[in-house]
């Protein structure tokens, strides 16, 4: 025995740097106490999913402690190393559980997890038990986790979806939807609703965006907004302002925002914190009313924000442009940018070939987008503009920590102006990355258009274009946006793109004076 027991010694030393599992491979195996090996994470996954279902078996039985389990079973549902089909386990067992306190801990845990989970089998977990408990204050939750965007599922196949008809039958989605956004702490008592103020407005916000989606031709958000039935003493104050700035956007700007962003940037032009700020956006608003005043109804169709400052400029400084329609325009532009060279972007792996051509575009733009195209290329021919991007342009190139960025907005001495908003530390994700500060949001109520650059190095022809986070980004923001791309020392590709999804080629800035 001795001997053996020295060759299988000997045997495990020679194969040491070959098969390491034949050291200490007991480590590996099972213990046989259930709660010890689930906390293992040497154990197999299928050693530790096992171990979850006879934990949590012992539970029911009464032979294992509840409150200790669920809070090894917990730990592993929050964790984002959790392998997950053992996380899909736990979630499946601390939702299971029928018990009073476990069931209302699994409720608040439910509450929590439903509005950043983007695994959608958790999702079905956690729905379908808020269904059958019918909770009800799920809810707000719920509308979170649908507003996040999964193309490749249909909305009404969503289980989100399918748990808010169960939830509120016989209501359309939509009203449940406004519903959340007037009221998104319904459930919460007070004190809940100090401690998660901030979730409160992400709340109204993601419900706002959802019905965006849900509704795109904005009819039924202009009819629930017109309610006042629908604003009762329970409706958070917060909301019913909202509810005010939206109902004056749609009479007298003939706009309905359609993201939880444009939200805040028509709160922004109407209470801004600033004083002088706010007397400049009081001041463009009587003078973009007045504008969409004297606007068709065929102008007026998809009119957006990002449109309304393009519109209020050229009402002051090329007022015959607003007596063209939507095929007079096109004509416009498209005689003014005809011949420009046009620079691809390179399109990303499964991405469609890139279109960056006006004719490309002609049935996708509106006439207020039409309108920003031309007002962007005039701001941009604007020699003090140019000036400014190229020396932007040579700050970026010297910042290898960021891209750069800001607006281009109107100047009462020079006509217009580029205004730089260098990222903030935090924000600093790459050179290829540009991530917009909050204070180039707050300070750019009036402004015509956001930019930014792609200069990381002196030719980057094959990204002239935006990429697919910046068209996200249009998308979320609302704004009117341009990207200017280094061709070489002296010249500057600009594309400008909208939340639809269309970008236009410009053609080239050139530094002059180079």
């Amino acid at each position: 025995m001795k001997t053996k027991a020295r060759l299988t010694m000997m045997t495990c030393s020679a194969l040491l740097l070959v098969l390491p599992s034949c050291m200490g491979s007991s480590k590996y195996e099972p213990t046989g106490n259930p709660l010890l090996d689930l906390r293992n994470p040497e154990l197999l996954d299928r050693d530790r999913i096992v171990a979850a279902r006879l934990a949590w078996e012992e539970v029911e039985q009464g032979i294992r402690d509840r409150e200790r389990t669920r809070y090894a079973l917990k730990n592993l549902a929050w964790s984002g190393s959790t392998e997950r089909q053992l996380r899909l386990t736990v979630l499946e067992l601390l939702m299971s559980d029928e018990s009073e306190a476990g069931s209302e801990d699994s409720r608040d845990m439910a509450r929590l997890i439903l509005p950043n989970e983007k695994d959608p089998e958790a999702v079905r977990i956690i729905a379908n038990r808020a269904v059958q408990s019918r909770w009800d204050d799920l809810i707000p939750s719920l509308v979170r986790s649908f507003s996040r965007t999964r193309p490749e599922v249909p909305d009404t196949q969503r289980v989100e979806y399918l748990a808010l008809r169960e939830l509120r039958p016989g209501a359309a989605i939509e009203e449940v939807v406004f519903d959340v956004f007037l009221h998104p702490g319904r459930g919460l008592d007070n004190q809940q609703e100090l401690a998660v103020l901030r979730a409160l407005d992400r709340t109204r916000d993601e419900a706002w965006g959802l019905l965006g989606r849900l509704d795109p031709d904005g009819s039924l958000r202009q009819r629930f907004i017109a309610s006042d039935a629908l604003l009762d003493d329970q409706t958070n104050p917060q909301s019913r302002e909202l509810v005010m700035d939206l109902r004056a956007a749609r009479d007298q700007l003939a706009v309905i925002p359609d993201t939880a962003m444009e939200i805040a940037w028509l709160h922004n032009l109407r209470h801004h914190d600033d004083p002088r700020n706010l007397e400049l956006n009081q001041q463009w608003w009587t003078q973009t009313r007045s504008a969409v005043s004297g606007l068709d109804s065929q102008q007026r169709r998809d009119l957006q924000l990002r449109h309304l400052e393009s519109l209020r400029w050229a009402s002051i400084n090329r007022p015959a442009w607003l007596s063209l329609d939507r095929e007079a325009l096109f004509a416009v532009l498209n005689e003014r940018i005809a011949g420009r060279a046009i620079y691809k972007r390179k399109s990303e792996k499964g991405e469609p070939a890139r279109r960056e051509r006006l004719g490309d575009w002609y049935s996708t733009l509106a006439w207020g987008d039409l309108l920003s195209i031309l007002i962007v290329d005039e701001a941009l021919q604007n020699p003090v503009v140019r000036d400014q991007l190229f020396t932007q342009r040579v700050l970026d190139n010297q910042d290898t920590s960021t891209e750069y960025g800001g607006v281009l907005e109107t100047d009462p001495d020079t006509g217009w102006r580029a205004v730089l908003y260098r990222p903030r530390q935090r924000d600093r994700v790459s050179d290829q990355r540009f991530v917009a500060s909050d204070d180039m949001f707050r300070f750019s109520d009036r402004a015509l258009a956001h930019y930014h650059f792609h200069v990381d190095s002196r030719n980057n022809a094959r990204y002239a274009g935006p990429s697919s986070t910046d068209l996200v980004n249009a998308a979320n923001s609302g704004r009117t946006s341009v990207v200017l791309t280094s061709m070489s020392k002296d010249e500057l590709n600009v594309d400008v793109y909208f939340a639809n999804g269309a970008v236009i080629d410009l053609g080239r800035l050139y530094n002059d004076e180079q």
